[in-house]
């Protein structure tokens, strides 16, 4: 996600990239509470006016007392929506501990890895953000630290919902080298049964970059599906979500475990149930369907080529692995 992001007297304000200096989404400050820099990124937890305290990473809200959840639940249950008793996830990103602790309300999850590049970010979240991150306390939870492209290249254990809990930069030369990395290995981690999800630019703002990815998703995987949900605290106000499956043929607007309002609400769900996970699928505008059923039909030598490529990664992969094994007396 790429926007313009200033400080500015008591006011953060962000600008979409393409809305700048015309339209930004602005929190007044009470008091910065934190800043400084990690190994990875610029980091800073303010207190806002209205919307409690708030997690920057350089500079670009990713999350407030107050609205958080929201995102964190919709990331959460989209994809859990998706599988009949779901018992693993796995989160790529998701330090703060926001997702993993809407994921721990699913009544038949069991097991959650958090994979965080930034140690700081996990001591800062748990330093200023107790609610949510009791989570990564629980002995349901496995929090490793280090480069998840790296990670997932040594893991052999699947899980039945993966979720990408992390932004690049859509402009960065390495974008598309990052995503392509992780949807190549990701396909090896996650079940038959399983579900992929992935935040994505809302619509209407980016979408040559949502164009992109969505290609890019069709290229690992046989189903995808492109839902949206509101974010206030977003420059857009709204947030976007891509779903995928090895399995062809999945529609995703229908939940395969729903929730009707009483049952989400006894979890302890403040959004999703099962005509919210409906309607995300279904409120997408036209032209933002029209731009996603497009990338859908592909080029069909460019998906083949993209299939072949990704099985010649993950030959080189394996190859990595046996040899890692070897080094470490492995068998």
């Amino acid at each position: 996600m790429n926007s313009h992001k200033t400080w500015s007297g008591n006011w953060h304000s962000e600008w979409a990239h393409q809305d700048k200096h015309t339209k930004a989404t602005s929190l007044k400050l009470e008091k910065v509470l934190y800043t400084g820099e990690s190994d990875f990124q610029k980091i800073s937890v303010v207190m806002t006016s209205s919307y409690g305290r708030a997690l920057l990473l350089d500079r670009m809200v990713v999350k407030t007392e107050r609205d958080g959840w929201l995102y964190s639940e919709m990331m959460a249950y989209l994809p859990l929506g998706m599988v009949y008793e779901p018992k693993s996830v796995l989160i790529i990103g998701g330090g703060d501990g926001g997702v993993a602790s809407e994921v721990l309300k699913h009544p038949s999850v069991n097991r959650v890895v958090i994979m965080e590049r930034d140690q700081r970010v996990v001591d800062l979240s748990m330093r200023y953000f107790e609610d949510s991150t009791q989570s990564l306390r629980s002995e349901k939870v496995e929090v490793v630290i280090g480069d998840p492209l790296l990670m997932i290249q040594k893991r052999k254990e699947k899980f039945d919902c993966i979720i990408v809990d992390m932004f690049t930069d859509v402009k960065s030369p390495a974008h598309k080298v990052v995503v392509a990395e992780l949807l190549h290995g990701l396909q090896y981690l996650v079940t038959w049964e399983g579900v992929i999800c992935f935040a994505q630019p809302p619509p209407l703002i980016n979408d040559s970059a949502l164009g992109e990815h969505m290609k890019m998703f069709h290229r690992y995987y046989n189903s995808v599906g492109y839902a949206v949900n509101l974010a206030p605290t977003s420059p857009q106000g709204t947030m976007g979500f891509a779903l995928m499956s090895r399995q062809e043929g999945v529609d995703f607007s229908v939940p395969k475990q729903g929730f009707g309002h009483t049952e989400s609400r006894e979890l302890g769900l403040r959004c999703y149930n099962t005509e919210v996970h409906q309607g995300s699928f279904m409120c997408v505008p036209s032209i933002v369907r029209d731009l996603v059923n497009e990338a859908a039909k592909g080029d069909k030598e460019e998906r083949e080529q993209g299939a072949a490529g990704t099985k010649n990664i993950y030959s080189v992969q394996s190859m990595f692995n046996r040899q890692f094994s070897t080094e470490n007396g492995e068998k």
